[in-house]
């Protein structure tokens, strides 16, 4: 089995031991150039320095060649984006993430990751099983599991206008999906800055919907788009 890992943190490393343990083909992207040398040296796989959730590394590791892509950075928005790219630009047929914030692995797997789990050993388990989740389906659908796709207007004045993604305190079941710029469309990353008059697509849970529209506007927002 061939396998891509993105992130060489504590969770990547025991995913490579394992694996590895297992006979399977890894190979690892991680963006700290140190970590990259170090993981090269103890486990003697192939390292590629980068920012995983780009299709330009993602294809330099190799991905269209791969069995299973496993997402295990630090940021659950870029484990999302990684898994998207996976699945959806380079058909890997299954795709695995592990979810630092807690409540997010439903969202992740109504967006289409395959399995999004906080515990790296069970992930580890389920790459030896034929695990699959569902797909996005209907908005109706959605609305079934207390699942609401929201679009907010950054305001002039926003408290997150000019921030990363990563440094603003979203509501714990929330994940942002694109970013609608002008006429552009952005996969929204961890790095990715917010600017105002942006519109923010973002799959939240209902009972969130009010606290994420506080956080991204402050009071400058009363009333839905």
């Amino acid at each position: 089995m061939r396998i891509l890992i993105v992130g060489g943190g504590k969770a990547g490393r025991f995913l490579i031991k394992e694996f590895l343990k297992k006979g399977y083909d890894v190979t690892l992207i991680e963006q700290d150039v140190d970590k990259c040398l170090m993981i090269e040296e103890k486990f003697g796989i192939r390292v590629v320095n980068g920012d995983g959730s780009e299709a330009k590394v993602l294809e330099k590791a190799g991905i269209k060649d791969m069995d299973v892509v496993l997402a295990v950075t630090e940021d659950d928005q870029d484990n999302l984006v990684i898994c998207q790219l996976a699945e959806r630009q380079f058909q890997v047929p299954r795709t695995f993430a592990t979810v630092n914030t807690p409540g997010n692995e439903t969202l992740f797997e109504w967006l289409g990751v395959n399995v999004a789990v906080s515990s790296t050993a069970i992930l580890s388990a389920l790459v030896d099983q034929e695990v699959t989740m569902k797909d996005i389906t209907t908005m109706f659908k959605l609305q079934k599991h207390d699942l609401s796709m929201v679009e907010i207007t950054i305001k002039p004045g926003s408290p997150v206008a000019g921030k990363m993604i990563k440094d603003i305190d979203l509501p714990d079941e929330t994940v942002l999906v694109t970013i609608l710029r002008g006429n552009t469309a952005l996969v929204p990353r961890g790095k990715t800055k917010i600017f105002e008059n942006d519109k923010i697509l973002a799959l939240t849970h209902l009972r969130e919907e009010k606290e994420l529209r506080k956080c991204l506007n402050g009071d400058l927002q009363d009333t839905k788009d």
